[in-house]
């Protein structure tokens, strides 16, 4: 899943408190069995020792990326408590710092050499500066034989989260792709008589329906930022693997499976129709004339001045409208392009590593102290905090939060196979996260395990860059018609060396693809 571009920005804040993905409590562990005061732990996977030859306790510093939670120094005494019980031989000391400097402040602590033991990095960090560096300890080994980490995240997770073919970060991450489609307003739908939208025609029918019959309800507000999706929501080929893969990493472009070729987006065959009906939806009011400086969506569908708005199966969309649902209605549902048939494709690439420096002199400590993390058990203590006074389970799969507790999973301990929903996740959300949290949902695609490197092309890289915004943008938000816009595009990125930046993404595909 994609969320680079929430953390260099306050979303990073909404990530941290809307993803509390909580986890069981009542002392299960992840083997099923309880855990009783004072005798052996079965979630103990890193240790034998006993509590008559206890472990000499090392502590571990970790550097964290934003403000520290609410409530995080009691919690953190419960998990350095548990660890010690647990005959672990290890504490933790967690030190957060502001996301403006994080990266650089991080990259100036490995530089100077500082003794500590495990970060966030990212590629969009500074994770692959500090791969080249060999500023990181490779971690295939260490993975291989802690059975609860390696259990805690699918296999496709490790498999295309590699660089150069090594484990370098423990991949975070909840879901395996990316899913889009429409928060819609059910109640609205169901006024009208209308069935449950199931198609493109469905869709259009009831924003229409909005648009001719309701006074104070337009049909679809979308932040002009987020309109990029437009296309992939509004195809036909919507959260299909079809002939085209048309997110691999590099903004405007797309790769044909059928030609084996690298393609514009503004002549991909695949969102052709898309950008057509952006266009018609655009002139006919369906989207507002205001779209391109709209920052406001999810404010304004809130307020009931809307009757859609953007949706992403990615555990945070959907729970922004949550209070909408506290009266007790279930006025929303998502529409879910192609939902009966979605078999996206994906890269299975996540944004989000912990990494442990070269430096570090407690590497295999601090691997035993994050297989422990994967234990469900610890795993929620950290995550959503102590149970009964932050939080309680509902069920096996979700959670009441109760208290303002909020730990950045994305930072250390998201595990798929530990999530945990919260109890105020509407039923349609859930069901689309789960969903997006399955690897089996998802097709493979053929470019998995492509990361463009653009230092060859970089000035002509950069050069192209600003047109996502000035062309790209106004094209999918259908400012600029799909004719005009996509001829624009193609013109504007041809004119500064597209063509060298198409033959290079092209090379390192080929090149991915012929070493499997």
């Amino acid at each position: 899943m994609k969320i680079k571009k929430m953390f260099g920005t306050a979303m990073a804040v909404v990530l941290a408190s809307s993803l509390l993905l909580v986890g069981c409590g009542g002392g299960s562990n992840s083997r099923g069995g309880n855990i009783e005061p004072g005798g052996a732990n079965p979630g103990n996977a890193a240790g034998n020792s006993t509590a008559s030859n206890p472990k000499e306790i090392v502590e571990l510093k970790a550097y964290l990326p934003g403000d520290k939670p609410v409530g995080f120094d009691e919690v953190m005494k419960a998990v350095n408590e548990k660890l010690k019980t647990d005959q672990i031989g290890a504490s933790l000391n967690i030190n957060f710092l502001p996301w403006s400097d994080y990266g650089n402040t991080v990259a100036v602590k490995m530089s100077a050499g500082e003794d500590f033991d495990m970060y966030l990095d990212a590629p969009w960090l500074s994770m692959n500066q500090m791969i080249a560096s060999k500023s990181l300890k490779q971690l295939d080994d260490m993975v291989a034989e802690r059975s609860e980490l390696k259990a805690s995240i699918p296999d496709e997770m490790w498999a295309y989260n590699k660089f150069d073919g090594k484990i370098m970060g423990i991949p975070l991450g909840t879901t395996q792709g990316p899913v889009y489609g429409l928060l819609i307003r059910k109640d609205l739908r169901e006024k009208y008589g209308l069935p449950e939208l199931k198609t493109i025609d469905d869709l259009e029918k009831f924003l229409y329906t909005v648009k001719e019959k309701e006074q104070d309800i337009k049909p679809l507000v979308f932040n002009g930022l987020k309109a990029d999706k437009l296309p992939f929501i509004l195809s036909n080929s919507a959260n299909l693997a079809q002939d085209e893969v048309l997110e691999i990493g590099v903004n405007m472009f797309a790769y044909s499976t059928k030609d084996k070729k690298v393609v514009g987006q503004w002549e991909s065959l695949m969102i052709a129709d898309a950008f057509d009906r952006v266009t018609k939806y655009y002139n006919d009011g369906i989207l507002s004339k205001n779209i391109a400086q709209e920052q406001n969506a999810e404010t304004l569908f809130k307020q009931g001045k809307y009757a859609a708005t953007y949706y992403a199966a990615d555990g945070v969309e959907g729970l922004k409208y949550a209070e909408m649902l506290k009266d007790g209605s279930d006025k929303l549902e998502v529409f879910m392009p192609n939902g009966d048939t979605a078999k996206p494709y994906t890269a299975f690439q996540q944004w989000n590593f912990l990494c442990i420096p070269a430096s570090s002199t407690h590497a295999d400590l601090t691997m035993d102290v994050v297989n422990w993390l994967s234990v469900k058990e610890n795993h929620d203590l950290m995550e959503y905090g102590i149970p009964g006074k932050d939080w309680e389970p509902v069920g096996d799969t979700s959670y009441k939060a109760l208290s303002d507790y909020s730990f950045p999973g994305y930072a250390l301990t998201w595990r798929p196979a530990l999530n945990r929903t919260p109890d105020t996740m509407m039923p349609d959300d859930k069901h689309w996260f789960d969903f997006a949290a399955d690897p089996a949902n998802f097709t493979l695609s053929p470019t998995a395990g492509f990361a463009f490197n653009a230092e060859n092309v970089k000035t002509e890289y950069a050069k192209m860059t600003p047109f996502h915004d000035s062309v790209f943008l106004p094209l999918c938000q259908g400012v600029l018609p799909a004719d005009k816009g996509k001829e624009m595009l193609e013109d504007k990125i041809m004119g500064v060396g597209g063509q060298k930046v198409i033959d290079e993404i092209q090379s390192q595909i080929d090149a991915v693809i012929s070493a499997k």
